[in-house]
């Protein structure tokens, strides 16, 4: 059974009806994946730079990159098989070929280590049952000095730090709680992790 699979990882039923959900998170996280968007194009990384997104559910924030940065791609995984198919009717709807989706546990990602420039999570880590587990992956599948932005809940953000600490070998660690710019009454914050620098040889 995977690690991350239990009524929390499928959000008590809701991971099951992707449309329903979209309409959702649409509503409720477009300020939030807005925000993610512009935090992405500060960060300007370079042409080609490939970038995953954990946790990505019907695909909303990764095709909202696709867009803002077509010169980026975006890999896309989902826990449900039906928010995947959400995501990828969407894709086709939206006419993207930047952005793959596939069905894959955060905590047993399907891709070498050293893959990607940057992993962005957003209001999913709080789902998963082990979050060491799944930082650890993140940790792998990211260049040396890449970086991982874990967006939410603030409250939810103390237990990904400390399972950050458990991360091998050992990622930088900072948190904004809440967001830079916004008010304290904000409820989201981000953990960022960074990954270091390769030992050289002796």
């Amino acid at each position: 059974m995977p690690t991350i699979h239990n009524a929390h990882a499928t959000m008590f039923g809701l991971a099951r009806h992707g449309e329903l959900y979209e309409r959702w998170a649409g509503r409720l996280a477009g300020r939030l994946y807005a925000r993610v968007t512009a935090d992405l194009l500060a960060a300007a990384l370079p042409p080609g730079a490939r970038i995953l997104d954990a946790g990505t559910g019907p695909g909303l924030l990764p095709l909202r990159i696709a867009a803002a940065c077509p010169q980026l791609t975006v890999d896309a995984v989902d826990l449900s098989p039906q928010m995947i198919d959400r995501a990828q009717q969407s894709a086709a709807t939206a006419q993207t070929e930047a952005v793959t989706f596939s069905v894959a546990d955060v905590a047993a990602l399907p891709f070498p280590d050293a893959t990607f420039d940057l992993v962005i999570s957003t209001i999913s880590q709080h789902h998963w049952t082990d979050p060491g587990a799944g930082l650890r992956e993140l940790n792998r599948v990211l260049r040396p000095d890449a970086q991982a932005w874990i967006y939410d809940f603030r409250v939810a953000l103390r237990r990904a730090q400390t399972a950050a600490r458990t991360v091998s070998p050992p990622p930088l660690i900072s948190r904004q709680s809440p967001l830079e710019g916004t008010s304290q009454f904000n409820p989201m914050g981000r953990l960022v992790l960074r990954t270091a620098h390769p030992t050289p040889p002796n």
